[in-house]
């Protein structure tokens, strides 16, 4: 957590510098190819695109990824089982694990499946640009139904609860997230270059 902190530290400073050298440089040299942070364009570039910048699958990818992590922790799942309830669980949780997969496969590996390509193919595809958050899906499901069949959840509310354990380490890494994200822009911005190639 403490390398997180000094992260988001040095990326506010970079973004703070990067403000301040746009500025100087376009301050010294009018004819330069670059633009200010500071100027009137740059401002209303900064705070009306603010939203916009900071968009993209990414977000997503790590908001569920850590909510299906989190419900994975709290419910206890693994193969290490002591009693016939974790048992009858794990053996619940491995059948619906298999028709989640061969769902799956129906939908992506059989001619002409539905979530392939207009080609027929895999990458890319609607298979391909689901994938993070069908993992995130299938390990919450699995997840939430050991913890109920074995008794780590005794509730479907013990389910949703449990999804904020992982806001500790999820709000950090957010914070990071946006600061890089925004800085990224910046720079793109400053120096006019193509924002489809530098932001992810």
């Amino acid at each position: 957590m403490k390398y997180i902190s000094y992260t988001a530290l040095g990326l506010a400073i970079l973004q703070l510098l990067t403000i301040l050298v746009s500025w100087l440089i376009t301050a010294a040299m009018p004819d330069a190819m670059m633009r200010s942070l500071l100027s009137s364009e740059g401002i209303r570039w900064f705070f009306g695109s603010f939203t916009d910048n900071m968009l993209s699958p990414l977000m997503l990818w790590m908001i569920l990824v850590a909510l299906s992590v989190s419900v994975f922790r709290a419910s206890g799942l693994s193969l290490r089982v002591q009693t016939y309830r974790q048992r009858f669980a794990l053996r619940l949780v491995l059948g619906e694990l298999l028709v989640i997969l061969s769902v799956w496969a129906l939908l992506t590996m059989i001619p002409h499946a539905i979530l392939l390509s207009a080609s027929g193919r895999l990458f890319p595809s609607s298979a391909s640009d689901s994938l993070i958050p069908v993992l995130c899906a299938m390990l919450f499901i699995i997840s939430a139904t050991y913890g109920l069949a074995s008794g780590s959840f005794r509730s479907v509310h013990d389910v949703t609860r449990s999804l904020s354990a992982g806001s500790p380490l999820l709000l950090p890494l957010l914070l990071v997230y946006i600061l890089t994200k925004q800085l990224i822009a910046s720079i793109v911005f400053v120096w006019g270059l193509s924002g489809e190639t530098f932001l992810p």
